[in-house]
């Protein structure tokens, strides 16, 4: 019979991914809201405000315009949860991938570009979030920062980092670093 292994102090259990869909299957984050697992634990998000919804819905309708201009197979998916192996589901406004798949969640190397919408999470969404989706391989992320009207674009990941960055206004056209042929008009959006 195996022994149990026992720690000279307690020590938190990290979930994995599996153990997070499995709650989610459940229901177990009905009466919470939104919810991403990063690094293992369940984060509650903050609630959406109206102008973030107007933003983030304003993105996917011109990328998704934009990327049937260029003909592309790829499309825009809003409020979506990127799994990422082992202990991180991290949900974003707006995502660009490659699979629409029926998975309860996109798969990160299903995933082109990654946008997130930021007032109140502006902080939290260019350092934590950037740097999980970085080290996960995404290709390019933009954070839109809606109080300040800056898209902050990162892209090509090499050792968990972003080796390019930018910032813009958000009042003239926006183009992808990494789809070159995607361009958006940033003064529609705010």
């Amino acid at each position: 019979m195996e022994q149990p292994v026992s720690f000279a102090e307690p020590r938190p259990v990290k979930l994995t991914v599996d153990d997070f869909a499995v709650l989610h299957r459940a229901g177990a984050f009905d009466a919470r809201g939104r919810v991403e697992l990063i690094e293992g634990m369940i984060v509650e998000m903050s609630p959406i405000r109206r102008r973030h919804t107007v933003i983030a819905d304003e993105l996917y309708f011109r990328l998704r315009l934009a990327l049937a201009a260029i003909g592309s197979p790829m499309m825009p998916l809003t409020a979506t949860t990127i799994m990422f192996p082992r202990h991180n589901a991290l949900e974003c406004d707006v995502v660009v991938t490659r699979a629409a798949g029926e998975e309860l969640y996109v798969q990160v190397e299903e995933v082109e570009l990654v946008v997130e919408v930021a007032f109140s999470t502006l902080n939290h969404d260019l350092t934590t979030k950037r740097d999980l989706y970085a080290q996960g391989g995404v290709p390019e992320m933009w954070v839109v920062d809606g109080e300040a009207g800056r898209l902050h674009q990162f892209w090509m990941p090499v050792d968990g980092r972003y080796a390019e960055t930018r910032v813009v206004p958000m009042d003239g056209k926006l183009r992808s670093a990494t789809l070159p042929d995607v361009v958006i008009d940033g003064a529609a959006i705010l």
